[in-house]
């Protein structure tokens, strides 16, 4: 009898230790809920899939899980309109209770979404920068610089080019205005004069009026916000017959290579600023290229490059503060990170800002491929407005 109570006891004292202990194991193998706010439909639509891309084998190197608590990705679409992106990341807050959100794309989605996050303790990236006006928060993750800042280079490559005057054609949109003031801001730093800008909107099938109304001057200088926009004026511009060298941002991510074959001979001799090229001869970028390449049966460009990296410093991030996702600790712990990527060597100002090299590259036909060919580096790039 005495035997019995005893084992009773053992039972009532026991069982809610194991409750106990099986909550303790339940808690610290919940999901870390991770949100991507990606362009899977409208005008850039082509480039959400490779965004995914880049995430998928952030996660997949890290056999989808962190600190020992597996990654759940939870992907939205912005439809590529600002007012669907603030929607979206509502969703991804109030009721996924995400604390990180990668993306969106858009300056107008950064801009629409930024006052809503301000106040939410949530770590969010940009896709392919970002204006420094998000900065101020301490909030962002802007990669791979400012807007501003990635074009910068092609600026100051206009002017070692010896070239004194140039056109520019900006998209009309606050992504654009970013994009291309860098240019400016570049440009005119070495000496340089802005002879003209005009501003097509984005979605503009016909870019001849813009392209006809354009001054002479020394280079003309571009950007548009998607591949098949690029792809228009590059073609336009060829067949108006018009001879001032055409200077291009964004190449990697708005040409590539498939896309710079169907283009053919038009893209021989054509130079520009780009933030990432796969042929690198660099061990990290190697290594990347052939796992991209085995995982998606195609050869990687700087969309893919950008979200990969990004979710990466994420999830060291988390490694480093043991899977602790709260804001406060995730977001110093990030930007503190300095890192080889397949881009080159990363690290970040204290505003979140991303500190990167900065390419110009050429058009070539390469044993029998259409690549762009790095011609200069201009090493860590840094928005000159920051600390």
């Amino acid at each position: 009898m005495k035997k019995l109570i005893v084992f009773l006891l053992a039972i009532v004292f026991l069982v809610p230790l194991l409750f106990v202990g099986s909550a303790k194991n339940a808690s610290a193998a919940e999901p870390i809920k991770i949100g991507a706010i990606l362009n899977l439909t409208g005008p850039a639509a082509m480039l959400g899939p490779l965004f995914k891309d880049g995430i998928t084998m952030a996660f997949e190197e890290n056999k989808n899980q962190v600190a020992g608590r597996p990654l759940e990705l939870i992907v939205e679409d912005d439809a590529t309109d600002p007012t669907t992106a603030l929607e979206k990341a509502r969703k991804l807050v109030e009721r996924d209770k995400v604390k990180i959100i990668i993306g969106p794309l858009m300056g107008d989605a950064h801009l629409a979404i930024a006052p809503y996050l301000a106040n939410k303790k949530v770590l969010i990236t940009t896709l392919y920068c970002g204006g420094i006006e998000l900065a101020k928060q301490k909030q962002w993750l802007i990669y791979p610089t400012t807007l501003e800042g990635l074009c910068i280079p092609l600026g100051y490559y206009a002017a070692d080019a010896g070239y004194k005057t140039m056109d520019m054609i900006t998209s009309d949109y606050a992504g654009g205005h970013g994009f291309m003031n860098g240019v400016r801001m570049g440009f005119e730093s070495k000496g340089g004069k802005i002879v003209q800008e005009v501003f097509p909107p984005v979605g503009t099938a016909d870019f001849g009026p813009y392209l006809t109304a354009l001054k002479p001057a020394d280079c003309v200088s571009y950007f548009v916000p998607n591949t098949a926009e690029s792809s228009r004026v590059i073609v336009q511009y060829r067949e108006f017959g018009i001879k001032m060298p055409l200077l291009v941002t964004t190449l990697d991510g708005d040409i590539p290579e498939h896309v710079m074959k169907e283009l053919g001979d038009k893209v021989i001799g054509l130079r520009g600023q780009a933030s990432y090229i796969w042929q690198r001869e660099d061990p990290v970028n190697k290594k990347w290229v052939q796992a991209m390449q085995k995982r998606f049966r195609r050869m990687p460009g700087g969309i893919e490059q950008n979200s990969y990296v990004l979710a990466s410093v994420i999830l060291a991030g988390l490694k480093a503060t043991g899977g602790n996702e709260s804001f406060d600790k995730l977001y110093s712990a990030v930007v503190k990170m300095k890192m080889q990527t397949p881009q080159g060597p990363l690290s970040f100002t204290p505003e979140g800002v991303a500190i990167t090299d900065g390419y110009i590259v050429e058009g070539k036909v390469i044993k029998g491929r259409y690549l762009w060919d790095p011609i200069k580096v201009y090493p860590q790039v840094r928005d000159p407005r920051l600390k």
